[in-house]
């Protein structure tokens, strides 16, 4: 069971083309799949390649990948001068300007903007000579966003497994107080008829009627056993190891749905208590089941 919530982080040297490739993975809770992959404008195709390295490896959440490259090599403020660039591109700013009659001085801040656009024009390989280096940095990155992903998942698995005792506790309450509910009815209705001094037999056929129907009324004894199985598959799906977010927050609504009808019929206000206790503590898991893949 893993968490849609992670962070991953790898890089990776290219030394024949001076090239550090790093890979951020980031991802949040998301009913379905989307993924957004950010690569460097000259790399086309290299987004279609991300999504092969992460297929049939995630069903759920809005998964961020975002490449980068820089040069590595030690660069003032991150610019790769180009002495003959720089000469070129200035000369034929001089001769537009010229032939415009357009004042032309040469100034630190145009000396910066060219350097600037330089950079961002200078090309890069193609993709596909570096992905050996693009596919390490990216399986260090899906190592450690992987390993984040399980280790929340075992922390929710941790929660899970003392809110789902809590609700097999509640149930069983709910089922003892279920055993004394007709005796405790029957007694309350004789006690009542003989405060209005009806001279009724307690074996009176209309009497011995009302109680049976009393208990088919209260009866939670399917209502129950469904519980008690719902519990026990939930137990199962936080040991499973593949994607079992839906599957989770499907039994959660049909956890909910077996104390709703519980609460409907039951009368004792300890179960009633009981219900609302139990749908509370069931809530709570509903929003972390949210997170799960």
């Amino acid at each position: 069971m893993k968490s849609m919530t992670g962070y991953g982080r790898g890089t990776a040297i290219d030394t024949e083309n001076l090239l550090q490739i790093e890979v951020e993975m980031t991802s949040v809770n998301r009913k379905n799949m989307d993924v957004q992959i950010s690569c460097p404008r000259d790399w086309n195709g290299l987004d279609q390649q991300c999504r092969l390295w992460i297929k049939e490896r995630f069903q759920r959440g809005r998964l961020n990948i975002q490449l980068k490259v820089e040069s590595t090599q030690s660069v003032p403020e991150g610019f790769e001068w180009n002495s003959e660039s720089m000469d070129q591109s200035l000369e034929q700013l001089r001769s537009y300007a010229e032939s415009r009659n357009i004042d032309f001085q040469v100034n630190s801040s145009l000396l910066l903007n060219l350097a600037k656009t330089l950079k961002e024009n200078t090309s890069l390989p193609d993709w596909s000579t570096l992905q050996d280096t693009i596919e390490s940095a990216f399986g260090q990155a899906l190592t450690e966003f992987n390993t984040m992903r399980s280790s929340e998942g075992n922390a929710l698995g941790r929660d899970f497994t003392q809110r789902i005792q809590t609700l097999d506790s509640l149930r069983k309450q709910i089922a003892e107080y279920a055993k004394n509910a007709v005796p405790k009815y029957r007694t309350a209705l004789i006690a009542r008829l003989k405060q209005l001094q009806l001279d009724l037999n307690i074996d009176d056929e209309r009497v011995l009627k009302e109680i049976a129907l009393f208990a088919d009324r209260c009866d939670v004894s399917e209502e129950l056993t469904r519980l008690n199985s719902h519990l026990e598959q939930f137990r199962e799906f936080i040991l499973s190891k593949g994607p079992i977010g839906r599957k989770m927050d499907f039994l959660c609504q049909e956890i909910n749905r077996e104390f709703n009808t519980i609460g409907s019929k039951v009368t004792a206000i300890e179960s009633t208590r009981a219900v609302i206790e139990a749908k509370n503590e069931l809530e709570r898991i509903r929003e972390q089941v949210q997170n799960i893949e």
